[in-house]
């Protein structure tokens, strides 16, 4: 944010031992996060300008885990009494869901819809790749 708006402040706060919230004052937040507007978003479009489906096709890892941390889990399954390794990702907005297996779909992994509203990716390898992911460090 200091990097896009030298002359505003920033403010950090530790919420949790890994979770800070950062926040910035800015009025036109709106341009250039135009998916953030008024109602809930699983009624109303959700895209991507053509500036961010770049960056997340150059960064398709980095919007994973922040689509995971968010609204997504790791979790075991219990299948013929063996335990697996799966994530679920869940969300109301079928364009969200569009764009998680959009980006699954950048990294090679298979994903599944489970119901309306998860995705799930169960696949060995995939968890795997997945794993990879959401233990790298972030700057």
């Amino acid at each position: 944010m200091n990097t896009l708006l030298p002359t505003h402040r920033t403010g950090r706060v530790r919420e949790h031992e890994r979770v800070v919230a950062v926040t910035c004052y800015f009025k036109h937040w709106p341009r250039v996060f135009p998916q953030h507007g008024p109602g809930r978003k699983h009624r109303r479009r959700i895209e991507l300008e053509a500036w961010q489906s770049e960056i997340v096709t150059r960064h398709p890892g980095e919007f994973l885990r922040g689509l995971i941390e968010s609204d997504g889990c790791r979790h075991r399954r219990i299948v013929g009494g063996r335990n697996y390794s799966a994530y679920s990702f869940t969300n109301h907005s079928e364009d969200i869901l569009g764009l998680f297996v959009w980006a699954c779909g950048l990294i090679g992994v298979r994903s599944r819809r489970s119901n309306r509203v998860m995705i799930s990716i169960a696949r060995r390898p995939d968890v795997a790749r997945l794993d990879s992911l959401m233990t790298r460090e972030t700057v």
